[in-house]
């Protein structure tokens, strides 16, 4: 399959200045192996505005074979607009081909802050001071007298150390409507081949298509590689035209508990397992391929369709084949990112934010969209 170009950029988000502005240089790098003249194109997504946006120096150059140049685009947000988080993203095309060889590159986010006028410093009286003092020697005085007790009442009422309760688990919420993270297009995840996709899940809706993460889909020419639910049942797999994939009936008891799903490609057969076991296995010719779009999780890469309704988080993606020894063992294992193979490591357990950050060495920072953050 056509790639096109590599687009890559060091971070996913912009930091913007007190007037509103900030840059982010992308590195696009010709993937066709041949001499091509490309020029790029920044296009916001969602409620971004194309005024902001400005691409600095000429956006048609000639690649040489293997060739590389640096794109920035410039963010200029104008005084008075809203608090919110916006986002872009620059695309490539071949200025002899632009319907066959283009790429999108990975989405880059900015947050619009709400305006603040400084408070004015005031001095306390130091009467206030003293006030102040005396309350918290009282304060602090009542609450050792409480506490007392001696030792044999330390640990009671709770879980955890000293009768501290267990820290909450973040995880994140799609709605099946709208909700999912963008994951872009980086270069670490686009190969053939062997795969591995892993994540935990809590699914609410069983019915069309819902997907886990996904690469793609697109149509021209046709491809997908997935982790999903289709009407009812686990599926993993390609597309190109045909499917190549491997699926296992949804018993009806997961439908609002944790579940946990591995999908692997070793070479011969996609396999499934939930929870560690075995659920499906299907001789197929055909593995990861090369996906000229972007990754999602929870809905089709760039949004728009096949949305995960429930509860997610732990989305792994490697670039080589898991036995079910290895599955089953870290099911459960809170990973570094730094293991051997693992290109994607997404625990969405932040909390707060619109970064899904990726902890492996790529750093490939996914963009949440219409989620929300839950804990349990």
């Amino acid at each position: 399959m056509v790639r096109g170009f590599a687009i890559t950029t060091s971070t996913s988000s912009i930091r913007l200045d007190g007037m509103g502005r900030g840059e982010l240089t992308f590195t696009v790098s010709n993937a066709l192996g041949r001499p091509v003249r490309g020029r790029a194109v920044v296009e916001p997504e969602g409620t971004a505005s194309r005024d902001w946006l400005a691409l600095d120096g000429e956006a048609e150059r000639d690649f040489p074979p293997d060739g590389t140049h640096q794109y920035t685009v410039r963010v200029n947000v104008p005084p008075g607009t809203p608090q919110g988080q916006h986002a872009f993203h620059l695309s490539m095309v071949n200025v002899a081909n632009p319907d066959e060889e283009f790429t999108v590159g990975p989405s880059a986010s900015f947050q619009v802050p709400l305006p603040q006028a400084p408070a004015p410093k005031k001095k306390l009286p130091i009467a206030w001071l003293a006030l102040a003092a005396g309350i918290l020697v009282i304060a602090l005085g009542t609450f050792l007298a409480l506490r007392g007790g001696g030792d044999e009442d330390k640990g009671v009422g709770g879980a955890g150390e000293a009768g501290q309760a267990p820290e909450k688990k973040a995880f994140l919420s799609l709605d099946g409507k709208q909700s999912y993270v963008e994951l872009g297009n980086p270069r670490e995840l686009v190969f053939s081949g062997p795969i591995t996709l892993e994540a935990w899940i809590r699914p609410r809706s069983l019915n069309g298509i819902r997907n886990i993460v996904v690469h793609g889909h697109v149509n021209s020419p046709r491809a997908e590689v997935y982790l999903r639910i289709n009407n009812g049942k686990y599926q993993v797999g390609s597309f190109n035209g045909e499917d190549f994939a491997t699926s296992a009936d949804v018993p009806p008891s997961d439908v609002g508990r944790w579940v946990y799903l591995a999908g692997v490609y070793d070479g011969t057969r996609w396999v499934l397992y939930r929870d560690g076991e075995l659920a499906a296995s299907s001789p197929q010719r055909l593995g990861a391929i090369f996906v000229d779009g972007t990754w999602g999780i929870g809905a089709r890469g760039g949004g728009r369709e096949r949305f995960f309704q429930g509860d997610i988080r732990d989305v792994r993606i490697w670039n080589l084949p898991r036995g079910q020894q290895e599955v089953r063992a870290d099911k459960d294992r809170t990973f570094t990112g730094d293991e051997q193979g693992l290109v994607g490591y997404w625990p969405l357990n932040e909390g707060d934010g619109f970064l899904a950050r990726d902890l492996s060495p790529s750093e490939n920072h996914g963009l949440i969209r219409d989620a929300t953050w839950s804990s349990e």
